[in-house]
């Protein structure tokens, strides 16, 4: 675990954490599920060659959303779910991407933009979470968890205001992050995947 501070978030910042991980010892990474930020994937490859890099699918489908007539919003949420299942066990990322496929061509007279996100070399990667056992795909497949840690900093943040330097910063984001009890119990069922994963419970 990290907490570094970079004034804006960016692809060579992300490099120069990952790489910082490696220099502590870090000899893999299982998975890495990440936002839309442009570069960080390369990133990511550059510094641990070979992880897997899941793009968070709840991003994709808020972009997609927000290019969305209104009357519309309602049915393509719907075939969203169906494009994003996460419960197949014979499921697999090429026939996740055939779903992206069907789904974009459904939609794409009255949304001529979503054409776009047909580009395999940017979206194949939201898919790579159907690669795992079906029982954790659910936990893998946006970055939900990290979002929930990042609303407490905020909500940290706000109440503490002004910080006397970035030192304290970073120790107050770290006790957050330590005492949380949200985070004090087990992720659940992630043990469920055995190939792609070296999961150890730690009971004290």
């Amino acid at each position: 675990m990290a907490i570094i501070n970079f004034p804006t978030e960016s692809a060579g910042g992300w490099a120069e954490a990952l790489g910082s991980l490696r220099k502590r010892g870090v000899k893999r990474l299982g998975l890495v599920v990440a936002d839309g930020l442009s570069g960080l994937e390369t990133a990511t490859a550059r510094v641990f060659p070979g992880a897997p890099f899941q793009k968070c699918v709840v991003h994709l489908e808020r972009n997609v959303l927000s290019r969305i007539k209104p009357a519309d919003k309602k049915a393509v949420g719907e075939d969203l779910r169906e494009v994003f299942v996460t419960d197949k066990k014979d499921d697999s990322p090429d026939k996740g991407w055939k779903r992206w496929e069907d789904f974009v061509d459904t939609w794409k007279n009255a949304t001529p933009s979503l054409k776009n996100y047909l580009d395999k070399s940017n979206y194949f990667a939201h898919f790579t979470y159907l690669n795992y056992h079906h029982k954790t795909r659910s936990m893998i497949y946006s970055t939900n968890w990290i979002e929930r840690l990042n609303r407490d900093y905020k909500r940290t943040l706000r109440m503490r205001g002004v910080m006397p330097d970035s030192d304290s910063l970073i120790f107050l984001l770290g006790k957050v992050s330590m005492t949380r009890t949200a985070y004090d119990r087990r992720v659940p069922k992630l043990d469920y995947e055995q190939k792609r994963f070296i999961w150890i419970e730690n009971d004290t």
